[in-house]
């Protein structure tokens, strides 16, 4: 059965309309004068989110295997793809292992660690939503383990989750207001949803719910939005390299770990919630103080690369998001090595990018690197001559704004 399974693609074919809600949302804020966006946030956003999509190829397979073999064997009932019920409950029970798997993931630290990049934007709009990890696949499939034990088809649970995820997207705004009574009362609105990610001391840990909100008001972890805003995490990431913002979590708990004083603190530092502080000497273990924030005195992390910098990297960032689209629609035409192959391609090219966006001083190297990496995927390929003439253009172009751009630096410092 697994072998012949074909999974859903709802989120891949919903993409489209992603943009043209987050369009439909610029062209918003243009209108009322509010900055909704920043380019260089954005591009960091959304190179988190394609790697969270190619990184996920690779992960799927595991919580799918375990869902199939739980169904197979341990299933509790069975019920029919065509029946309305079973789908209406299914994506209930989906949203409620959700809320149990967020909610924890705000409360365990190596949980937390494959969350946090999700909050790691100052901004909060549409693209944010798009903002996801590229690890998170490796145990969040634990939680729907019910799901299968009741007996929803895989097919059927798949499709709901990507319902679930698809309903979070249009909730990432702050140009919709409160949707009326009803609406706030059973949803999980914009309005909800930006107290989730807001890091006032007030808001921590609150509003967990993906479609609804009602298991927040059951199990007291609803707030409601009654002052502004403060988007970003305690404390702040401030870089935009996707990589380090998928790792960065993980190595501050082993560094936690390895630096406590008792050994059981260097394995509670993994299950604490974010923030834990292990005993260190005659000092009790304990929490870091959560800092009050305002939306008039919040700074920020801002780099504002030079005019050449931003068309460049802005074009090469088009480019690669349109060229990985392509592979996640024709991604079963792959191999194994040719789906690795992009994979890096594509990772070091979002590395690449925003370190130019961050004036890294290794961002040309890497750059370069890059570049000619391609050259090595298209061998690999053997795609003709007119593929390898723009490969060649690519680094022409690649030197020529590098050589420039460092001869302005030196002008500059000179």
């Amino acid at each position: 059965m697994f072998e012949n399974f074909k999974a859903p693609q709802i989120v891949t074919f919903a993409i489209p309309v992603f943009f043209l809600l987050i369009g439909i949302e610029v062209y918003i804020g243009y209108r009322k004068n509010k900055d909704l966006y920043r380019l260089n946030d954005s591009i960091a956003d959304l190179s988190t989110g394609i790697i969270s999509q190619i990184w996920g190829l690779f992960q799927k397979g595991i919580g799918l295997y375990a869902y199939f073999y739980i169904y197979e064997h341990f299933r509790f009932f069975e019920f029919a793809l065509t029946n309305p019920w079973a789908w209406v409950l299914c994506i209930v029970g989906q949203d409620f292992c959700y809320y149990w798997s967020h909610r924890l993931a705000h409360e365990v630290n190596f949980l937390w660690a494959g969350h946090v990049i999700h909050h790691h934007s100052e901004e909060y709009n549409l693209v944010v939503a798009l903002r996801q990890t590229g690890l998170g696949g490796l145990v969040t499939w634990i939680f729907y383990v019910p799901l299968a034990l009741v007996g929803f088809h895989p097919w059927m649970y798949l499709a709901s989750g990507q319902i679930n995820l698809i309903y979070q997207f249009w909730v990432h705004t702050k140009a919709v207001g409160k949707i009326g009574k009803i609406g706030e009362f059973l949803l999980s609105t914009p309005s909800h949803h930006r107290v989730h990610h807001a890091i006032n001391p007030i808001y921590i840990d609150k509003n967990h719910g993906g479609i609804f909100i009602i298991f927040d008001r059951m199990f007291g972890t609803f707030r409601e939005e009654t002052e502004p805003c403060v988007y970003g995490t305690v404390k702040p990431l401030r870089s935009f390299n996707p990589v380090y913002a998928n790792f960065h979590y993980y190595w501050e708990l082993l560094k936690q770990s390895f630096q406590a004083e008792y050994f059981l603190d260097k394995i509670l530092v993994f299950f604490k919630p974010p923030g834990w502080i292990p005993r260190q000497g005659n000092q009790p273990a304990g929490f870091l103080p959560i800092p009050e924030v305002s939306p008039t005195t919040f700074q920020k992390y801002d780099p504002k690369p030079a005019s050449e910098v931003k068309t460049y990297t802005t074009t090469w960032f088009v480019l690669v998001l349109l060229l990985s689209f392509a592979f996640l629609l024709f991604v079963p035409k792959f191999s194994l090595v040719s789906q690795i192959l992009v994979t890096i391609w594509v990772t070091l090219s979002l590395v690449s990018i925003n370190a130019l966006i961050e004036n890294k001083t290794w961002a040309g190297a890497l750059e370069i690197t890059r570049l000619l990496f391609g050259f090595l995927v298209l061998g690999y390929f053997d795609v003709n001559w007119a593929y390898y003439a723009i490969g060649i253009v690519s680094l022409v172009i690649a030197g020529i704004y590098l050589y420039r751009t460092g001869q302005q630096k030196t002008q500059v410092t000179s």
